[in-house]
């Protein structure tokens, strides 16, 4: 069940991350440019990625150091 949240959270994450990279390059684009630029469904790509990303490495074993 946490494995699903932190998918969930992921997503959610991943598509705000994709719309705020997207406003960014869109303006820089005009900025330089003088025309609209960008990557189509930015944030689409980035929740999936996160989506993808988020069990993989949330079940990576974590090394504990143990005292000596």
């Amino acid at each position: 069940m946490k494995t699903a949240g932190a998918t969930v959270l992921a997503v959610v994450g991943g598509l705000v991350a994709g719309l705020v990279l997207s406003e960014i390059i869109g303006i820089i684009g005009m900025l330089v440019f003088g025309t609209a630029a960008g990557i189509k469904f930015l944030p689409v790509y980035l929740a999936i990625a996160a989506a993808i990303a988020a069990p993989v490495l949330y079940r990576r074993p974590r090394h504990r150091s143990r005292p000596r």
